[in-house]
């Protein structure tokens, strides 16, 4: 007997649960067999509508349900009985949009700021490139909308950009006190 694919719930919420089957994401001939147990599934108290999607892989199940562990052991043991899929916990090593968005912009900033011996990080970048980007529309005759966008951001960079010399600045300072 072929090994289940496995699933995992991707989101459960009052009245929706989503689960994913990445291995037959984009399998139609799969989906549509499973079209059949799932229609017997939604016959279910409490099940209102169950839509399947082979372009993304996954189950959608519309519900009155108070979900809690029971009723996902019911509905796991209702899929490994028909051998649809193994409901299996999410696989804790994988990253979300967001966090892999953030890795990719830390290494950009290393790479800057590797590349420039620390001169540049990515902030000073997107200062250059937002004020460039301003002056751009100003003379497109875009300054209204566009433009100022632009400056403010650029604005808010700069604002929160550290000093470089704040030592060097300290240090001056503490000298001119200890001179008065």
């Amino acid at each position: 007997m072929p090994e289940l694919p496995g699933a995992y719930i991707t989101h459960a919420t009052k009245g929706r649960l989503r689960i994913k089957i990445p291995l037959r994401k984009g399998d139609r001939v799969f989906f549509s067999a499973l079209k059949d147990h799932m229609s017997k599934f939604s016959e279910f108290p409490g099940i209102q509508k169950i839509e399947l999607n082979p372009i993304t892989g996954s189950i959608l199940v519309t519900h009155t349900l108070d979900l809690n562990s029971a009723y996902l052991k019911v509905i796991a043991g209702y899929a490994e009985q028909k051998d649809i899929f193994k409901l299996e916990k999410p696989d804790s090593t994988r990253t979300s949009v967001p966090e892999n968005i953030a890795e990719t912009f830390k290494n950009i900033n290393t790479k800057i700021t590797d590349f420039t011996k620390g001169e540049l990080d990515i902030r000073s970048v997107a200062l250059v490139g937002l004020l460039g980007l301003g002056i751009f529309q100003i003379s497109r005759g875009q300054f209204m909308i566009p433009a100022v966008s632009a400056f403010w951001y650029a604005a808010t960079l700069l604002k929160d950009q550290p000093a470089k010399n704040s030592d060097q600045k300290q240090n001056l300072n503490n000298q001119e006190v200890q001179n008065v």
